[in-house]
């Protein structure tokens, strides 16, 4: 069955009630929510500048993240020991199949 698009309007309630065509199926279906720009066309996406620009003018896009004051950094033997399972641990791949079982 080919896809159908169905203009709609959320209400003030943020609810959105739809009443589709008959010949579409009972059973599960995917709903995909697209703003309508206010010229009646949809919503382009942003692109990445874009996103970032507008979160940084709206004070939301983190830029000044670094470690504590007075955090020292770890030497590359500290850090190869914090990277390295412990001795005798399983390994990740039997845990995983483990835990989703028979697939």
């Amino acid at each position: 069955m080919s896809a159908i698009t169905i203009t709609a309007v959320v209400g003030p309630d943020h609810k959105l009630v739809i009443d589709v065509p008959g010949e579409i199926p009972p059973g599960p279906v995917s709903v995909v929510i697209q703003p309508v720009a206010q010229g009646g066309e949809p919503a382009r996406e942003l692109t990445r500048a874009e996103a970032r620009a507008r979160l940084l003018a709206a004070g939301k896009l983190v830029t000044d993240i670094h470690a504590p004051e007075g955090t020292v950094s770890l030497s590359p033997h500290e850090l190869l020991k914090v990277g390295r399972m412990p001795e005798g641990t399983r390994p990740s791949e039997e845990l995983i199949d483990e835990d989703r079982g028979e697939h």
